[in-house]
This record gives C-alpha cells, structure tokens and sequence, in this order.
C-alpha cells in the first residue's frame, strides 16, 4: 500500500484545521466551554508542532535529515538527563541513533526489534539504586531503540509513514484530551500518569478509528475495518510511548523532561507518542511490504 507524501501533509493540516473547528465549536456552549478553552490553549501550541513535522518531512531532504539529527540530540539530552546518565549520555546516545539509522531497515529491523524486546526484559525489574549497565538498557528501551526506527524511517525515504503516524497520534491525543475535559472521571494509570481518564481515552479510541476509516477509504481506497484496526494499532503505540516516557520521569523523579515549549514541556514530552508510533507502524510497512 502506497502513500502519498502531499496527500499525508495536506491531511494533517486538516487535521489541525479540524481540531480548531471542534474546539471552537464547544466554546459555543456554557457546559463545555471551560474545558474547551483549556484545550485551545494547548492547541495553539500544538499547531506549531503540528506545521514544524509536517513541513520537515514534505520538504525531506537535508531539512529533514537536519531535524532528524536535532531531534536524536535534544531527546538523548532530555532522556539522559533524566535517567540520570553521565554529562555525555545525551550526546553518546544521539550518535548512536543516528549511525544506527544509516543501516538498511530491511537489515536493521529485526536485530532492533530484538534488542527492544531484550531491554524491556531488563529493565522490568529495576535495581535500586540503578547500575550503569541498567542506565543504558533504560535508555535503549524507550527513547533509543524506537527513534533508531524512527529516524531510518526518516533517512530512508518513508516520511509519509511517518505523517501517517503522526496524523493518527494526533488525533488520539486530541480527541482524548478534549474527551477528558469534558467527560473524564476516571483515572486511568493514577501514577504513571494521573491526567489521563478512562473515558478521554475510549473517546480518543473510538474517533481515532473513527477518522481513520474515512480518511483511509475516501483518500487511498483502504477497507473500513483494516484502517479503523490500523488506527488501532497506532493509538496503542502512542499510548506506550506516552507511557514509557512518564515511566522514565517518575524513575528520575521528575514531572517534565527539561522544557523547551510553554504548555507542552520538553521535546520527548512532545514527541514520545509520534516516536513509539513511528518506529510501528515503520516496522509493519516494511514487514508487510508496505515501503
């Protein structure tokens, strides 16, 4: 299945233009314009993060090769950091992403996907206090092996994977944000992380399947239920990202990773869901025979 670059970066600046037409659309009413004003706010971040992908990856080339790099650097910095690594962590494990993703995808997939899996196995059950050792499998766990897929997913000419991803994460956040606001209760995950709700996330689930299913049959053809399922699949990722990047703080005893955007905290804060996502939905393109 092929996807086309534009039609992904139009798409998500739809997205966006969607979420400003419903939020805007809530402030209407008394009942829900506290929350809705709450997420405009954010939502006016959340543009300039939404036009900074989508231009990088449509305009590719050594802009998007640039911002790969940027990205590896700031989010080994922040993870580092927190993880409590030495002073050249962060740079250490930027370096590494970025020669890792050099590799072919079709050689480099399954030695990462190993890999991965090996160090979630480490690091499950965690020494206190954390040896060195124990420091690199947590970082290699969540954000290093994913972003070596997503950046060769970049480097290897599968940006619109990557919109793809990043137009379904962002409709999974935003919906389950807005459907928090107004209808959450209950708290899904009280320690990692307390903000999120049962019903924000069913709401973000279904309208994430939702869009999906009309996005995909009326853009590419795609059958209702593989799109809706695929979507799926994407929010699953995003949520583990979400997750794995909270996990990681509240190791580190610390509520955001160092900040770099009011409102949204730091780069990883920002882009662990796109992150877990990506480096998916890149492994089952490539499994699949998709790219």
């Amino acid at each position: 299945m092929a996807l086309d670059l534009t039609v992904m970066a139009l798409t998500c600046l739809v997205l966006l233009a969607a979420g400003y037409g419903s939020v805007l659309t809530l402030m209407l009413f008394p009942k829900t314009r506290p929350g809705a004003a709450e997420a405009l706010a954010i939502l006016h971040t959340e543009a300039l993060i939404v036009v900074t992908a989508v231009a990088a990856v449509w305009l590719g080339g050594w802009v998007l090769a640039a911002a790969l790099i940027a990205l590896a650097l700031r989010v080994g910095h922040e993870a580092a950091s927190v993880a409590g690594g030495a002073r050249f962590a962060g740079p250490l494990l930027a370096a590494t992403v970025v020669a890792l993703a050099l590799l072919p995808l079709d050689l480099l997939l399954w030695p990462a996907l190993a890999a991965l899996a090996l160090a979630w196995l480490a690091v499950s059950r965690p020494r206190s206090p954390a040896t060195a050792p124990q420091h690199v499998l947590t970082l290699a766990a969540f954000p290093g092996l994913p972003l070596v897929l997503f950046v060769a997913a970049g480097f290897q000419d599968l940006g619109a994977w990557l919109l793809a991803a990043f137009f379904l994460v962002e409709t999974f956040d935003s919906y389950a944000l807005l459907g928090g606001k107004i209808l959450g209760r209950t708290k899904a995950f009280p320690v990692l992380s307390p903000k999120k709700t049962v019903e924000g996330l069913a709401a973000g689930a279904v309208m994430l399947m939702l869009t999906a299913a009309l996005v995909g049959y009326l853009l590419f053809g795609a059958p209702v239920l593989a799109s809706a399922g695929f979507a799926l699949y994407v929010g699953v990722l995003a949520l583990a990202g979400d997750l794995a990047a909270s996990r990681l703080k509240r190791q580190g005893g610390v509520k955001d990773y160092p900040p770099i955007l009011r409102l949204q905290g730091g780069l990883l804060d920002i882009t662990d869901a796109w992150i877990a996502a990506g480096a998916g939905v890149t492994a089952l393109a490539v499994l699949a025979g998709w790219a």
